[in-house]
Order: structure tokens, then sequence, then C-alpha cells
């Protein structure tokens, strides 16, 4: 039997909502679509456990990120709460899903229509590492997957739980996601704030071609070409201008 109890500035507590479905689960946890009960509002439920003191630093951690991070293009944080031995960070829900979503769709669509799909996202993207890097934080696991769409388009940047400041550090140590992170991360095991910047532009070409611009057979192979330097394919002549 779990029992819920607040963390400061909370409002809620688990009996509060009400589970529409799953979203992800993984080694950080389980992603959920909730609604609040009393007002029928749909939410996003990151579960983390919270047990050990490792585990309770990188969740306050996350927690304290994400509301340092609060920018018109970043996920909204709305509160958290301890449930049983779980972590519950509550954050708005992005109706129109994830960036892999658009990605498919652009596939769909013609050289032009995807040129014109890609402006707003890519500004957007581009605004919210801006916003994040003048803070000193280094996202450290941008990727498709990590940005949401809400009902009018617009991109949001989230997870926040690989994110650190720079501080007075040069350099952090490598995190994320290996396909999506650049080669200093691979050969040197440290990321920068141009190490974001790396992952915006193979996210934008992706978002333009369909195709990862490293892409290997394996992951391995991906890997290799992202150390190397070699995009499987040339950029597209219709990369031109501001875009390119």
């Amino acid at each position: 039997m779990s029992s819920s109890s607040q963390k400061p500035g909370a409002k809620h507590t688990w009996g509060d909502y009400k589970l529409i479905k799953p979203l992800s689960s993984g080694a950080f946890g389980r992603v959920l679509h909730m609604t609040q009960i009393d007002n029928n509002k749909e939410v996003v439920i990151k579960r983390v456990q919270y047990l050990s003191d490792e585990e309770k630093k990188l969740g306050d951690d996350e927690i304290k990120m994400l509301k340092l991070a609060q920018s018109k293009h970043i996920v909204k944080y709305l509160e958290s709460f301890i449930d049983g031995l779980d972590l519950c960070i509550v954050m708005e829900f992005c109706s129109g899903g994830n960036l892999r979503v658009l990605i498919e769709a652009l596939k769909k669509m013609s050289i032009k229509d995807r040129k014109i799909k890609c402006y707003m996202p890519f500004y957007q993207m581009l605004s919210s590492l801006a916003h994040l890097h003048s803070l000193g934080i280094v996202h450290r696991d941008l990727k498709p997957e990590n940005v949401f769409l809400d009902e009018n388009g617009n991109t949001k940047t989230a997870d926040f739980g690989l994110s650190q400041k720079m501080a007075s550090k040069s350099y952090l140590k490598s995190a994320g996601t290996s396909v999506y992170a650049p080669s200093e991360a691979h050969e040197q095991n440290k990321m920068i704030f141009a190490s974001d910047i790396w992952v915006l532009a193979v996210i934008i070409i992706e978002m333009l071609t369909g195709v990862h611009p490293y892409a290997g057979r394996t992951q391995l192979e991906t890997i290799e070409n992202i150390k190397k330097g070699k995009m499987v394919v040339p950029l597209p002549d219709y990369i031109q201008g501001e875009l390119k």
C-alpha cells in the first residue's frame, strides 16, 4: 500500500490523479499520461524511485533544473510529491506528441512542405537551448524523443534528468543517448554547450531528410560515423541559406 506526501509547494497527491495511459518506461522510471480528477486537466507525471541518497539527489536535481529552466519553449513544471518509494514530477501534457512523430509525418510530405514545417521547430529549439546555455545549463540528452509539441505545434524541450550546470567547469562528462551524442562525447567523454547545438543540427537534418545523417547499419557503426564525421548522405541541395 502506497502513501503520498507533498513536497514543499505541492498542491496534490497521487490520489488526485487518474491514469489515462503509460507513455514510456525504462531505467529512469515511468512516464504516464494522467488527468487531474478535480478539473480533468491532462498532465504528464514522471515517476522515479526515490529511496537511496543517490536517487534522491538525482530526483531533486532534476526538479531544480526544470524549475530553473522554465521558459516559453521548455516543458512546464507544475509540482512534485512523494508517493510510496517514488518521486512524482508533474508537468504539462503536450498533445502533439514528441518530435519523432513529426519526423515520421514529414517523410510523407514534399520537400517544400518539409522545409516550411522545419523552420518553427528549429528556431524554437534553438531558443530553448540559448535560454539553457544563458543559465549555464548543458542539456546532455537532446533527441527527438525529448522534444514535444503542444496543440499549436510549438516545441517544448523536456527531460532534464541528465542536465547539468557548467559552473566553473570547462566541460561536463558525457551522458545521454549515444547516437545523439557528438564526437567529443565518444572520444573524450566530455560535453560542452556546443554539444547541444551539434545535436540540434542532427535533428534538423533528420527532419528535412527523414534520415539520421550518421546512421549506420548498427548502433556501433553510427557511433563510428559520428566519431569520423562521416555523414551517410551529403546535405541535399535544397538545404540553403539560413537553414544551412
